[in-house]
């Protein structure tokens, strides 16, 4: 494990803040389940309050350890899934740094010590706690919340086997709580921590966001399927309220029957329907040049003759027609995908998700998207090279079926349940003057070392309709689908 640290904020002084404590539910502002996007966007805008942020994760594997967002200046640990990059346990390091209030009674402040008998009269009666005689700390749980207290050495003997909580010491003095723990209610306790019921969760956060269409602000999962589309799930409203079209208008089946739903099909949903879908996009950015032509020309333009024909016909076309329409792209930040639209259908052309992967150039451009990408099942003629066992793949992809990609998963995981061949490939001479395939990826850098110390990435991709960026730890950041 290689920890990597950046500082968001540039440190300043900081103003003791209060929090109010709501278990298994909130930290002051901080609401479990919410995204790490929508929480690095919240502590940018208030600087003054948070003036030290600092990301520590996983350089290797971003996406299976945990990504920490540290506030050292406030006391606090923000812990966040790797891989859905939800928050779900909060740690307070330092009660000393804040005002921790509940019910309009103060646990921590200025003038109230959070002393093992002031938290019992303020949260109540509770099941006794866990000592852990090594690290000679006594936790007290209550459903959703936790504190540590550590015990001094003299007194670990009372503690060992006894069920008695530690109220107050032989000599008078009484455990003071040096951290307090925030996680779901349904969890045992802070180590099983594990992310509330998102439906209902993001129900609750979209309220509470400022960007994008009102009950469209956070996304619960996105299906795509190759060649076809996207399906795009939102966390759907008791109430039934919302707009629902018909397919032949929207070109959306499923938008009749669940109103959660929104359908975009390449090459069929019009702009018009995506605006009225998702709202408006947080940009709208014309493509003036197509970089990767050059790695799509047809046969007819590699020769000489062809070519120079086939340019006057274009000349003599775009004078009949004028210039040619532009493409352009709706981003969508908080959806974590972006749309390019055909400038002159103004249809959907391409989808492009995104995985806002530590350590990867677009970081914190886009909200992390929950994708899963459908595959055309493999025929039982699979080859043996189909069926071999990746082992340094992760044991959780072995419960995902092997038509799926998630968004977790290694470039070497996905390209072994591709069931076609990669379309940037060359042909080589071993040793033994067998033919053998290697894959030969498109470079893709972003500027100088300066502008983008992560490196270089590469893309790989098949003709029938997805390309993948793969980073230098084997993870995939973005997905195109066209």
């Amino acid at each position: 494990m290689k920890p990597q640290q950046v500082s968001i904020n540039e440190p300043t002084s900081a103003k003791r803040i209060e929090l109010l404590i709501v278990p298994g539910k909130s930290l002051g502002p901080f609401r479990l389940g919410i995204s790490l996007w929508d929480t690095i966007q919240f502590l940018r805008d208030k600087v003054f309050f948070f003036p030290r942020v600092d990301l520590k994760y996983d350089e290797k594997e971003p996406l299976r350890c945990p990504v920490i967002l540290t506030l050292p200046q406030n006391g606090i640990h923000l812990w966040f899934d790797a891989s859905l990059q939800r928050l779900k346990g909060i740690e307070c390091f330092d009660p000393t740094k804040v005002k921790l209030v509940y019910q309009s009674t103060d646990v921590s402040s200025s003038r109230t010590i959070p002393t093992f008998l002031s938290i019992y009269k303020s949260f109540g009666p509770t099941y006794p706690g866990d000592f852990d005689l090594h690290q000679g700390i006594y936790t007290l749980n209550y459903p959703g919340l936790s504190f540590s207290f550590p015990i001094p050495a003299k007194h670990h003997d009372l503690y060992r086997q006894s069920t008695e909580m530690p109220l107050e010491f032989p000599d008078g003095t009484t455990p003071i709580a040096s951290k307090v723990y925030l996680f779901p209610s349904q969890c045992a306790n802070w180590v099983s921590a594990s992310l509330p019921n998102l439906s209902k969760t993001l129900l609750e956060i979209g309220e509470g966001l400022k960007y994008g269409k009102h009950g469209r602000r956070d996304v619960e999962a996105v299906v795509a399927t190759v060649g076809a589309g996207i399906q795009l799930r939102f966390p759907s409203t008791s109430s039934g309220k919302g707009s629902k079209r018909d397919s032949a208008s929207s070109g959306s089946p499923a938008a009749t029957a669940n109103d959660n739903l929104v359908d975009i099909r390449l090459h069929h949903t019009t702009v018009q329907n995506i605006l009225a879908d998702l709202g408006r996009p947080s940009r709208v950015f014309y493509k003036e040049e197509d970089k990767m032509k050059i790695h799509s020309v047809d046969d007819q333009f590699a020769f000489g003759k062809n070519s120079h024909a086939a340019d006057n016909g274009a000349e003599d076309d775009q004078e009949l027609h004028g210039p040619q329409a532009t493409d352009y792209f709706l981003n969508y930040f908080h959806l974590g995908l972006d749309i390019l639209v055909d400038g002159s259908r103004h249809v959907c052309k391409k989808v492009i998700l995104h995985g806002n992967i530590p350590g990867h150039y677009d970081f914190q451009r886009y909200k992390r998207c929950p994708y899963q990408v459908i595959l055309p099942k493999k025929g039982h003629d699979a080859s043996k090279k189909d069926m071999l066992v990746d082992v340094t793949s992760d044991p959780s992809d072995d419960q995902v079926p092997a038509h799926v990609l998630t968004a977790s998963m290694k470039i070497t995981t996905m390209q072994q349940r591709m069931p076609w061949s990669s379309g940037n490939k060359i042909t080589t001479k071993a040793s033994d003057q067998s033919q053998i395939e290697q894959q030969k990826p498109v470079i893709l850098t972003r500027g100088s070392n300066e502008q983008n110390p992560f490196g270089s990435t590469y893309l790989t991709g098949y003709k029938q309709g997805i390309v993948m960026e793969v980073m230098k730890n084997g993870d995939v950041p973005t997905i195109v689908l066209f």
